[in-house]
């Protein structure tokens, strides 16, 4: 039975130190408008490049149905 505990134990300090880790991690990550202008400009790039190859798969598949 004390093998179960010392398991356990060990797996609840782990656990524990891990969810510290990420916590001390992720509060010295602080966005600044910077982060947060480079961000909006990729999702426009990748909004814009997804818009352009749907119109270009688009004309591919029209041209296509000719055969029909």
């Amino acid at each position: 039975m004390t093998t179960v505990w010392v398991v356990l134990g060990v797996a609840g300090a782990v656990v524990a130190s891990t969810v510290g880790w990420v916590a001390w991690r992720d509060r010295e990550r602080t966005a600044s408008a910077e982060d947060r202008a480079a961000g909006r400009a990729a999702l426009v790039q990748q909004q814009r490049y997804e818009r352009d190859r749907h119109a270009s798969q688009s004309d591919v598949i029209r041209r296509g149905d000719d055969r029909s």
